[in-house]
């Protein structure tokens, strides 16, 4: 039990850290990722849990592709010639 309320805590730690970074880059996503990170919290049943916590994985996959998407873009641009 208190293994599981430690990773929940981590993880909503984690979460607030990165909706903060993400909405630098990406404010429409900041908003998203609050919202459902907050519906993972709290005393819910597990099965309603479980699908925020499925919405919130299929954002943060989204939100890596356009990560991806950015750094894919950046590494491709060609450099000054000296």
């Amino acid at each position: 039990m208190a293994a599981e309320i430690l990773t929940e805590d981590l993880l909503r730690i984690s979460l607030q850290r990165l909706s903060r970074e993400v909405v630098k880059t990406y404010p429409q996503f900041g908003e998203l990722l609050a919202q459902n990170m907050l519906r993972t919290c709290g005393l819910i049943p597990d099965l309603e849990r479980a699908a925020h916590y499925r919405d919130l994985g299929t954002l943060l996959m989204d939100l890596g592709r356009l990560y991806l998407a950015e750094a894919d873009e950046l590494s491709t641009v060609d450099l000054p010639q000296t």
